[in-house]
């Protein structure tokens, strides 16, 4: 077999193929000498995240406090080919802050190293920058803190002449403050601030209240160190707002016989007008009498009878030296009697769907009426109308004790005193 043999001679005098190996050879060198005996350049690259290394302090029970989410920028020098964008970018560096010197809580200066994460790479670190990182360690403690409202207003007048203003209402009213345990240990009062551009005359709400930390010396405590949790950095802040009226109290009656329609109960109430209270809307404005409540003639009895109404139960006022009126008055030249009402005498209100009521037949109720001498003479129990109360029946039906209400016929003057039940059968 021949074997063809190619002669270099013969591609060496063709002129074409010497200029092309020419071509080729030429870039080969300049790329070998670029690259051996390429100038130094520098790089900077920025925005690197710092990773902590906490083996020391996490055998320590030892927290991170500030900001830990540390960005540095760092400046290396090498051959332009190693250090290029198209060879090296930020997620080439490893960057550490060493917990190494860390013994015990408190404030410590990290030093922070660089080095690329290619250690054959012959590309020498110039900077860093920032070069160290100022964290607070510490123990964590968790504490709740109550909200407390601070308003600042023009003058120091919250509300409007003719208005008075109450303790504002803040919700949510606690929040709960984690951190470093010296910081939340210097923690003396939450504080929601409002400031008021001119005094307030009614009711107002400030929603996205910021809070405040403060210390013993009401100086801010750093939030670097200390943080609310829930996400609650804001709360919502109500100040009430009153306005000022003044008033004379008085009672109502009802279940009144007739007789007392033109002759009018003499009563004292204590305290007595003019009273001074704040009311939530301007529903009392113009009136001079307010009723403090309502006295049901089955209360009343002869002589000397007091009443109590304390002013939680009155809606929309609010008073600020009275906890309680108390209503006097005597009824006197009348006279009482007993009569006994006997079950068959009883009826009932409207009864229950479904539902059949009865009385045992010795059941009959002794009751005490109060009159003038001459109509209670005259009265029976015929003309006493005694009904059961039905809507007091328990919903499941059950055999129970009833109330009845009484109204007294063919007199002016009569009415039954005294609270009375019945024992009801429900069927």
């Amino acid at each position: 077999m021949n074997r063809k043999h190619i002669s270099i001679g013969k591609w060496l005098n063709n002129n074409k193929f010497v200029f092309v190996l020419s071509v080729f050879l030429a870039v080969v060198i300049w790329l070998v000498v670029a690259l051996q005996f390429s100038e130094r350049m520098e790089a900077t690259f920025s925005d690197i995240p710092v990773t902590f290394e906490t083996s020391m302090t996490d055998k320590l029970d030892l927290q991170m406090f500030g900001q830990t989410d540390v960005q540095v920028t760092v400046t290396v020098t090498g051959k332009r080919y190693e250090i290029s964008s198209f060879s090296l970018s930020k997620e080439d560096f490893v960057v550490t802050a060493s917990t190494a010197n860390v013994s015990s809580a408190g404030k410590y200066t990290l030093p922070i190293s660089v080095k690329t994460k290619d250690t054959t790479k012959d590309i020498e670190i110039l900077s860093v920058s920032p070069e160290t990182v100022d964290i607070y360690f510490d123990g964590t403690l968790t504490e709740n803190y109550p909200v407390e409202v601070e308003i600042t207003a023009p003058d120091d007048k919250i509300a409007a002449d003719g208005f008075i203003s109450y303790d504002p209402l803040v919700s949510p009213a606690q929040v709960t403050i984690t951190g470093a345990a010296a910081e939340v240990q210097k923690i003396h009062r939450v504080l929601a601030k409002v400031t008021l551009d001119a005094p307030l005359s009614k009711t107002t709400t400030f929603q996205k209240t910021a809070l405040a930390i403060v210390n013993a010396n009401g100086g801010i405590v750093r939030s670097t160190y200390v943080h609310v949790e829930n996400s609650t950095k804001e709360v919502t802040v109500t100040v009430p707002i009153y306005k000022r009226i003044q008033f004379t109290p008085t009672v109502l009656f009802k279940n009144q016989p007739a007789y007392f329609v033109d002759h009018e109960i003499s009563y004292i109430c204590s305290p007595s007008g003019p009273i001074q209270a704040a009311e939530t809307t301007a529903m009392q404005e113009g009136a001079e009498n307010l009723s403090l409540g309502t006295i049901d003639f089955s209360e009343i009895k002869i002589g000397t009878n007091s009443f109590e109404f304390p002013v939680k139960n009155i809606l929309n006022l609010r008073f600020d030296d009275v906890d309680t009126f108390r209503v006097y008055f005597s009824i006197d030249g009348f006279e009482s009697k007993k009569i006994t009402i006997p079950a068959a005498n009883v009826t009932f209100g409207t009864l229950p769907d479904g539902k059949k009521l009865s009385i045992p037949e010795d059941a009959a109720l002794e009751v005490t009426v109060i009159g003038h001498a001459e109509e209670l003479e005259a009265l029976t129990a015929a003309d006493v109308n005694a009904v059961v109360d039905t809507s007091a029946l328990e919903e499941n039906g059950a055999a129970a004790a009833l109330p009845v209400m009484f109204t007294v016929e063919n007199t002016n003057t009569c009415w039954v005193s005294g609270s009375y039940t019945v024992p009801v059968e429900v069927a």
